[in-house]
């Protein structure tokens, strides 16, 4: 065999070999997620609320597309999400407890609740249907008659930026995208909670932790989501958002 022929048949295979990665690129998928990354304080007295992020959207995309996809990830442009899961939680601290509380609203972003407010007597939001709803211990629930009139139904929540304002007595923290932005808030001597961003670039997804430090106590971990895509195999995804 010529050196000039065995240099074709390898050229063929390595032919062969690009058309069918190439194929392959063009009927599968890959597999990423993200979790929403956020947390929220609301401090009063001794008690503070933590309404915090959980929610999953899921991306799936042929192989063949990686670059375009990688191309809009870099410059701040992402594709939208095929899928999405909504969830939150809150949760409750006091000197003594700290409450937890999952809240789930499936596949529908427009049950969750929006524009949360305190007044005297507890939080309320904007929920399905642009209505008033309340928080009643462990979940939101629709306003009675009597507290739409009150509040003038949505009218009289807050639409505003509330990070570092005081709302009907109650000092509002919001840990921002911005590469470490944090809070603290003290609670005299008997607690404090940290919250900071981790993510070290403007272009990075926020990656947030919040923790609980007790006079006298190693800190403890409420909250701790990184919110960068995550690739997950076609099964993965599927036990998440459901088959497809």
């Amino acid at each position: 065999m010529t050196t000039s022929s065995l240099a074709m048949k390898i050229s063929l295979v390595f032919v062969f070999l690009i058309v069918a990665l190439l194929i392959i690129a063009m009927f599968t998928n890959a597999y990423y997620v993200t979790d929403g990354a956020g947390a929220i304080a609301f401090s009063k007295g001794d008690e503070t609320y933590l309404f915090l992020g959980t929610s999953r959207s899921g991306y799936h995309f042929r192989y063949i597309d990686y670059p375009l996809v990688a191309f809009r990830e870099y410059f701040n442009a992402p594709i939208s999400p095929a899928d999405g899961h909504v969830s939150s939680t809150v949760i409750r601290v006091s000197p003594s407890v700290v409450q937890r509380y999952q809240l789930d609203y499936g596949k529908d972003a427009a049950g969750a609740p929006e524009f949360i407010t305190p007044f005297d007597d507890g939080f309320y939001a904007m929920c399905t249907g642009l209505s008033l709803c309340k928080w009643a211990g462990d979940h939101f629930e629709p306003a009675t008659q009597e507290e739409r009139r009150t509040l003038e139904g949505i009218n009289r929540l807050f639409h505003g930026d509330v990070n570092n304002q005081v709302i009907n007595g109650w000092s509002v923290r919001e840990v921002r995208r911005s590469p470490g932005d944090h809070f603290e808030v003290e609670i005299a001597d008997q607690y404090a909670i940290r919250a900071r961003n981790y993510a070290a670039d403007v272009r990075q997804y926020p990656s947030i932790s919040v923790e609980l430090q007790r006079s006298g106590k190693p800190a403890e971990t409420l909250y701790d989501v990184n919110g960068a895509p995550r690739r997950v195999s076609k099964l993965q995804y599927e036990k998440f958002f459901g088959r497809f």
